[in-house]
């Protein structure tokens, strides 16, 4: 084997390590777009959870659960998906009870794929809309 084609086989050789690299991660994360995705969702987690603590603090200042998710006051409060513009889903079920809705581009499960671990645990969902049942601390409970 002559120094040219040895050359030429080992930049075959290369860009196929290239592109087996490039396989392997795109398998293991996801595209660029399902990660976009998972990110999504974590923020998605993170303004129902958000949402779930006002509740609390209107709870235990008022004594009772906003009937509405317009009646949580907070500057800050997401009451919607930033990126379909639908709203959350908030109902009272009991005294200290409520159930959080949102629609989901991911699944929480897929170990590889989500954005924060700490959802699969506190947040599991699926691919779709997902509601979450919370009980609400108030007073002693809430460490006060």
């Amino acid at each position: 084997m002559n120094v040219q084609a040895f050359g030429r086989w080992l930049i075959v050789a290369g860009a196929l390590v290239i592109a087996a690299a490039v396989a392997a991660v795109l398998v293991l994360t996801g595209s660029p777009a399902a990660q976009r995705d998972a990110k999504l969702d974590a923020m998605r987690v993170r303004d129902l959870a958000r949402i779930e603590q006002v509740a609390g603090q209107h709870l235990r200042r008022d004594g009772s659960l906003p009937a509405t998710l317009d009646d949580l006051h907070d500057g800050e409060l997401q009451r919607a998906d930033r990126v379909t513009g639908a709203p959350y889903g908030y109902t009272v079920t009991g005294p200290r009870s409520l159930r959080l809705c949102a629609h989901f581009a991911t699944d929480s499960s897929d170990v590889l794929r989500a954005a924060e671990p700490w959802m699969r645990r506190d947040w599991p969902h699926g691919i779709g809309e997902a509601c979450f049942e919370r009980t609400l601390a108030t007073g002693a409970q809430a460490g006060e």
